[in-house]
Parts: C-alpha cells; sequence; structure tokens
C-alpha cells in the first residue's frame, strides 16, 4: 500500500487517525507542510577505491521505492536513517530491524509501518527471505553540522492541532492516572516556588532600593518548576484550561456533551491532583526548613502572602486572566519546539514576564500562600481560598479566551479532523 497524506482520507478516518494513540510527532499533518534539507553526507572509502553508488540513482532500487519514503512524516530523516544503515534497494530493509531506524532518530510508528511494507511500494524480492548474504553495508558518516536534517519546530497551526489532540488523548487516561500525574504537577511546580522564595526572598534587602531588579529576579528563576512540569509529562489544571477546551472547536466527531463531561472531569481531578502536591510540599518544605522560620526568605514570603490575601476580587481574576494567557503561550511555544533545550528556552520568557508583573497563578499560590501561613503569615485558609478561587476562574478565564479561543480561531478558523457529529 502507498502512504497517503491526511487530506486523501475520509472525514472518518481522519478524525480515528488524530485520536489514536500513536506518536504525537508523527502526524502528517506536522509534517507534509514542511520542505526537506538536502542531505549532506560524507562517503568513507573502504579497501577500494571505486566509487560509491547513490542509492537513488542505482539499478539496485526502484524509483519508487524512494520517492515513497521521501513523502513519509519526516521523510528525510528517514532516508538519513536508510543510508546510514547501508540500505541501496528495497530488498536490503530485511536486513534491518525497527530497532536499528530508532536509533537512528525515525519515528516507531515510521519504522514499523516501513518495514512491514504498510508505507511504502516494496516488491516481493524485499518481503521474502533470500538465501544470500547480506550485503556489506556502505560505511557513511554524516556531516557534523548537518547529520540529521529535521525541523526544529512545529508551524503554529500544526502546534495548535497537537495540543487539540493532547485534550482528545487526556480525556482517555483513567482517574488514578490523572490525580498522580496532577500531583506530581504540583509538586514539581511547588519546587519552582521553593527555589524562587529562597533565591529572590533571600535577595530582597540587598535589592530593596532597586525592586525592578528583583522583579526580575524572582521572574527569572520560577520558570524551573514549569519547565520540569513540561518535561515530565504532568499535569496542571492551569494549562488544562486550554487542552480540554480546544476539542470542542477542533474534534466535531465528539460529541459535544462528551466533551462537557471530560472537560469537568479532567479539570476537578487536575485541580485536586495540584493542591494534593503543593500542599505536600508546602509541609514538607516547612518541615524540613528548608525556607528557616526568620530566615530572610520567610519574611519576603510572610509580606507576599499577606498582599496576596488582601486582593479585591476583580484585581484577582484579572490578574489571573493575565497569568494564565502568558502561561498558556509559553506552554504554546513549548509545544513547538521538539528538543528538550528548545522547549525551556521557549516557555522561559513568557512565564518570567508574568512573575515579574506581579500576576496571580493559582497552582503556585497553592504552594506560596500555606507556606507563608505555616511560616507566621497572619492569615487564615478562608483567606488563602478567597485568593486561589478567584485567581482560578481568571486563570480559566485567560486561558479559553485568548488561547483556546482567539488563537485558535485566529490559526484554525475550521473545523479540522472531522465534519461529522
Amino acid at each position: 500500500t502507498v502512504h497517503l497524506p491526511l487530506s486523501a482520507l475520509s472525514e472518518d478516518q481522519q478524525l480515528a487517525a488524530m485520536t489514536s494513540w500513536a506518536d504525537p510527532f508523527d502526524m502528517d499533518a506536522a509534517m507534509d507542510s514542511a520542505e526537506d534539507d538536502p542531505l549532506h553526507v560524507e562517503v568513507v572509502k573502504d579497501m577500494q577505491d571505486s566509487p560509491v553508488p547513490d542509492p537513488k540513482q542505482s539499478g539496485m532500487c526502484t524509483i519508487a521505492f524512494w520517492d515513497a519514503i521521501s513523502h513519509l512524516p519526516s521523510g528525510s530523516e528517514v532516508e538519513v536513517a536508510l543510508v546510514r544503515l547501508g540500505v541501496q534497494s528495497p530488498a536490503d530493509l530485511r536486513f534491518i530491524t525497527s530497532q536499528d531506524l530508532v536509533a537512528e532518530g525515525v519515528a516507531a510508528v515510521t519504522a514499523r509501518k516501513l518495514l512491514a511494507g504498510q508505507s511504502v511500494p516494496l516488491p516481493a524480492e524485499a518481503l521474502a527471505v533470500a538465501a544470500a548474504p547480506a550485503p556489506v553495508p556502505l560505511k557513511i558518516a554524516a556531516a557534523p553540522a548537518k547529520a540529521a536534517p529535521g525541523h526544529a519546530v512545529f508551524s503554529a497551526e500544526d502546534t495548535m492541532k497537537f495540543l487539540a489532540k493532547k485534550g482528545v488523548l487526556t480525556a482517555q487516561r483513567s482517574d488514578g492516572q490523572i490525580f498522580c500525574s496532577s500531583f506530581l504537577g504540583g509538586s514539581l511546580l511547588g519546587w519552582g516556588c521553593a527555589l524562587t522564595v529562597v533565591v529572590a526572598g533571600g535577595s530582597a534587602a540587598v535589592l530593596a532600593e532597586a525592586p525592578g531588579l528583583l522583579s526580575l529576579l524572582t521572574g527569572a528563576v520560577f520558570p524551573v518548576g514549569l519547565s520540569m512540569v513540561l518535561l515530565s509529562g504532568s499535569e496542571l489544571l492551569t494549562g488544562n484550561f486550554v487542552t480540554m477546551a480546544l476539542p470542542a472547536w477542533t474534534h466535531p466527531g465528539v460529541s459535544k456533551s462528551q466533551v462537557v463531561a471530560n472537560t469537568w472531569r479532567i479539570w476537578g481531578i487536575s485541580g485536586a491532583g495540584n493542591l494534593a502536591g503543593s500542599l505536600f510540599l508546602a509541609v514538607t518544605c516547612f518541615v524540613l526548613s528548608i525556607v528557616p522560620m526568620g530566615s530572610p526568605a520567610a519574611t519576603w514570603l510572610i509580606a507576599l502572602t499577606v498582599k496576596k490575601c488582601a486582593l479585591p476580587l476583580a484585581i484577582a481574576v484579572g490578574k489571573g486572566a493575565c497569568a494564565n494567557w502568558l502561561v498558556n503561550v509559553a506552554i504554546f511555544q513549548a509545544s513547538s519546539a521538539h528538543t528538550s533545550a528548545a522547549k525551556i528556552a521557549s516557555l522561559w520568557l513568557p512565564v518570567m514576564t508574568f512573575v515579574a508583573l506581579g500576576l496571580e497563578h493559582s497552582i503556585a499560590n497553592m504552594f506560596l500562600l500555606p507556606l507563608g501561613m505555616l511560616l507566621g503569615a497572619d492569615v487564615s485558609a478562608f483567606d488563602i481560598a478567597a485568593n486561589i478561587v478567584p485567581v482560578a476562574i481568571g486563570n480559566a478565564l485567560g486561558a479559553i479566551v485568548f488561547v483556546a479561543g482567539v488563537q485558535r480561531y485566529s490559526l484554525l478558523r475550521n473545523m479540522v479532523y472531522s465534519k461529522s457529529s
């Protein structure tokens, strides 16, 4: 069978393909529009001086085979991997395994389909077990700077599709998985908050005459927590505000009642898990004196706790909306990147901005305010709840209106997966 682009499938097939548990980075929509970089390889001569044949020009392979390879998702990466493994013709595929391809950077799904003959046309001899000895693979070394041409980022449209698909997949997870993932999310974000208190709070006295620098320092440290959350695959309620809302517009094949039920279930469980993880870490930091009572960091956090709990209702909602708008812009940018370093760099600036500007994040406050109360802040549990609830409402509004709503519409005006309900 010949690999088909997503647009060639029926609407039901598109919905099934985009809502399956496939590698999210192995999406046709994410790669079909990208242009392949030229392949740069350096041929290492072995014991003879005869020129190494070009696999695409050699009579040992078919033009149709290499043409089909070039149209695969991440086709340039597949070509590089095959050349590195010494594949000159379709028949040579019987000498490699899917693990070999994965080790060369090919997605597992693509590797399995390729070797099974589901993605490219393979002649009978390629699938038969040959009695002849295996050919000696070509020795090929990639040029240092262009070893595996690829795509550094998804386009904005493909990133939005990825986040929408993530919402559908999240709804398929069990309640226990979501709670545990959210517990870890609250805890990991709490570690970033604790570092912020120790570093920024401990420097507050020195920077008393330079409040702008103190705000910048606070913002520069805080993204450590969100980086850990994102790279560990953990859940935050503030991120789920977007991913669970998107399928209402992008997946009309999922009934509206199911979208609503999934949304409230995920929001409720992830919020409870975030709260449990944040409280657990706040108590842990207090018991272990990670922020010692009477220290400059503790004094700074106590003042911050009192200030946050005194915010008027409208201000809390407004600051919450602005904060989570920026947080989800950070998540959007990080989701477009393919490497850990790029993801961290992409999320750092928007998160630093919201913290430096003194905006409100409900999950961060689930850690900061209880720890401030334990350290001596003159606030009650009711005062803390009176901050977290309106801030969470603002977080939801900012994420849904500006990212799942306006930004999604600007990128994906039409239903993108199926028009059947």
